[in-house]
């Protein structure tokens, strides 16, 4: 498949999307999807019995799921609509933000992808969000009030705006790393923005001292981005179905070292719908992975051990309180699995 026919498949898929309507969530889950196991290692945190709860649907690029202790809710973006919405069990899906991606600072494609998409909580709890249509990396300041604004963290390389910054992980020093895919200028004109101005997609690390560098300019499409829980290891996903990969790096003083394929999803993409878009690392090293088909279950050494099976393109994941749960947002629709 190239990225022409990947293009096409996604623009079909968000016409059908762009005349759904957000639906009441359900006091009984359906079930979506199924779990496959591959090896037995799987049944420590699924089996294939376990049930897989739609909690909301009728969604449209439903991205960056993060659980808020402190709002006891998962919050997660809707990348194409420039919203953040929030889901619990007591209150159920609610819309938490508008103009959460783009707030008109900067030039945006008319017709581009601009809303906020990964987020994460810096040590201090605070909001970050990466940002399609600012084209930065930002923090919400007073969030939960009125008087709610975003302050950049950082929005340009080398003088040069970033693409649409994608997904991010913080290392516990305090470190940044992210990835800068050129998605937010719209799928039609993903390659060809006349408002590009950087020359490559890149991942990067922002110091904690403030310090800017590009690590890595050759991947295509970098997009998920996540740290073992030793903070010796860097997983990038590359979303592009000609090169359906995960690499992973190791993390040392000089920077990334020791590159090589983690997963290699050739096979998968020829049989399965999807890409290598969100990923997450569980507290035991395991990595849960979007993927063609659903979401994937690794083991550290890169045995493929379960797939969480979606009926929608999944497009990420994450962790809810005490890793007791995953939460699947997947291309129109939020669905949870029980982790033992």
């Amino acid at each position: 498949m190239t990225m022409k026919n990947i293009i096409t498949s996604i623009l079909t898929i968000l016409l059908i999307s762009c005349n759904s309507n957000i639906s009441e969530d359900k006091s009984e889950y359906e079930s979506r999807g199924d779990i496959k196991i591959f090896d037995e290692k799987a049944n420590k945190f699924v089996t294939s019995e376990f049930k897989i709860d739609l909690l909301a649907d009728s969604l449209y690029l439903a991205e960056g799921p993060l659980w808020v202790e402190k709002l006891n809710s998962l919050l997660f973006t809707q990348v194409a609509s420039n919203k953040i919405f929030s889901w619990n069990e007591n209150d159920g899906l609610s819309v938490y933000m508008d103009s959460s991606g783009y707030t008109g600072i900067v030039p945006a494609e008319p017709d581009g992808i601009l809303g906020s998409n990964g987020m994460t909580l810096d040590s201090n709890g605070n909001l970050i969000l990466t940002q399609h249509g600012d084209r930065r990396i930002s923090k919400l300041i007073d969030w939960g009030t009125s008087n709610s604004s975003f302050e950049t963290i950082i929005d340009n390389y080398d003088g040069k705006l970033f693409n649409s910054p994608n997904d991010l992980v913080y290392a516990t020093n305090g470190d940044l790393y992210f990835t800068d895919p050129p998605y937010g200028f719209g799928l039609e004109k993903l390659l060809t923005s006349s408002l590009k101005e950087q020359p490559v997609n890149g991942v990067y690390k922002l110091a904690k001292n403030g310090d800017l560098s590009l690590l890595i300019d050759d991947i295509t499409l970098p997009n998920g981005i996540a740290i073992s829980p030793d903070n010796k290891t860097l997983y990038v996903n590359n979303s592009d179905v000609d090169n359906p990969f995960i690499t992973k790096f190791d993390i040392t003083e000089s920077g990334l070292e020791n590159r090589e394929i983690f997963f290699d999803g050739t096979e998968l993409t020829k049989t399965n719908e999807g890409w290598f878009d969100g990923i997450k690392v569980h507290s035991s090293g395991t990595v849960f992975s979007t993927g063609p088909g659903g979401v994937f279950i690794i083991d550290s050494d890169g045995n493929h051990l379960a797939t969480i099976g979606t009926t929608s393109i999944a497009l990420n994941c994450a962790f809810g309180k005490d890793e007791k749960s995953l939460y699947i947002t997947a291309f129109d629709y939020l669905a949870r699995v029980a982790i033992k």
